[in-house]
């Protein structure tokens, strides 16, 4: 009995042997929770306004504003127009409307700015604006501006005339020049208005109160024209678009002078009616002059109108260009000037 359970415990301790079950427990759950909300309102809200005018409205009248007007060359008249409907409102229509003149050549509407008119010449035009077929009237007297300090240049000048060729070209058959009828000088009107030479004289140094040259009364130069003047001589065959010719007009005693420029050295002063100074220019061996005397050329603008003075024959492919500039090109005259 002893050995039979012995044997049945050993038995058991071998061939079954106890189990060993898990008893743990998941404790790691997800606390996690979504606090983020849309909290997100939409605050945009709609500031549209319909502040369109009833364009099917039709225009029973226009004014132009202003309704007249006298003005100088020196001054620009801008006009403007207000439109009235036929519900009773206004609008200024001044873009939209159509400007001409009854004279271009007096007042001319050249577009650089809306409804602005520029004067040419002396006289009284009737300006019309038109918006789609309605139209209104205004005058407008244009008188011609004196020449002034600033408006003129002396943009060429031959003092030295024993050059090669005839500058005034009088002389075809043996084309040489003369001492005294072919000495020039060119001046160009710098502004940008048309402006009156009327009693405008050309004075040299040694003949104060003998002006070399006295325009004529009506006598006018364009913006970016020029007039030039010579000693003497035929002036029939020069010619050159924006650009007149004289002859010296003085009233030398005895023998006549021409512009009597001196070659080493000398000072012309252009002054308007009232003997106000409008420009001059001193070369040579005038005292205090900057400007290199020049023998057998000009002396010239070194670029047109600004840049100072020099041997015109280092400048260009001629010893002189009496109706050009140095370099050939001509004169542009109003409309380019006015041009947009």
């Amino acid at each position: 009995m002893r050995n039979a359970f012995l044997l049945s415990v050993l038995t058991l301790a071998v061939g079954c042997p106890p189990s060993d079950p898990d008893t743990d427990t998941e404790t790691d759950t997800d606390t996690d929770t979504d606090t983020d909300t849309d909290t997100d309102t939409d605050t945009d809200t709609d500031t549209d306004t319909d502040t369109d005018t009833d364009t099917d409205a039709d225009i029973t009248s226009i004014a132009v504003t202003p309704s007249a007007t006298d003005i100088t060359t020196k001054e620009v008249v801008t006009f403007s127009v207000l439109a009235t409907y036929d519900d009773s409102t206004t609008g200024d229509v001044t873009t939209t409307a159509a400007f001409s003149s009854s004279d271009e050549a007096i007042v001319r509407f050249y577009g650089a700015t809306h409804g602005e008119g520029q004067p040419l010449d002396e006289g009284t035009v009737t300006v019309t604006a038109d918006v789609g077929g309605t139209t209104d009237t205004v005058d407008v007297t244009v008188t011609v501006a004196a020449a002034a300090a600033g408006d003129l240049v002396i943009n060429e000048i031959l003092a030295d005339a024993s050059v090669d060729g005839d500058p005034n070209k009088d002389d075809p058959t043996s084309n040489t020049s003369d001492d005294v009828e072919d000495e020039f000088i060119e001046l160009a009107n710098v502004s940008d208005s048309t402006i009156d030479l009327s009693g405008v004289t050309i004075i040299e140094n040694e003949n104060q109160f003998l002006p070399r040259h006295t325009f004529a009364e009506g006598t006018i130069l364009q913006a970016g024209e020029a007039t030039v003047v010579f000693g003497g001589g035929d002036l029939s065959a020069l010619t050159e678009p924006y650009v007149w010719f004289f002859l010296a007009d003085n009233t030398d005693p005895g023998t006549q002078l021409g512009l009597a420029l001196t070659d080493a050295g000398d000072k012309v002063t252009v002054k308007a009616a009232d003997d106000s100074v409008i420009t001059s220019l001193s070369w040579g061996t005038f005292p205090a002059s900057t400007v290199s005397a020049v023998s057998d050329a000009s002396i010239s603008q070194t670029d047109p109108w600004t840049a100072g003075y020099a041997d015109h024959s280092t400048l260009g492919t001629t010893n002189y260009s009496p109706g050009t500039n140095a370099d050939g090109t001509g004169f542009e005259g109003p409309d380019a000037r006015y041009s947009p």
